[in-house]
């Protein structure tokens, strides 16, 4: 594992700033389980990424490689 990367293990929970036009990636490394993800605006801690808003936003259910997410 590189020194940038984060291993969570399951049922536990991190939290960690990215500057701007820094990206974050995901994996599940053990099958199809869902990961909750939350993004909060650091400047607003009352804007947060939403996943409902971002289906209606993408008329879709997931998102795929690109797609912006909404708060």
């Amino acid at each position: 594992m590189s020194a940038d990367q984060v291993l969570l293990q399951a049922r536990h929970g991190t939290a960690f700033r990215l500057k701007s036009g820094e990206r974050v990636r995901i994996v599940n490394t053990y099958g199809q389980q869902v990961v909750d993800a939350w993004a909060l605006c650091a400047d607003d801690l009352g804007e947060a990424m939403s996943m409902e808003h971002t289906r209606s936003c993408l008329d879709k259910l997931k998102p795929s490689v690109g797609d912006y997410l909404f708060t």
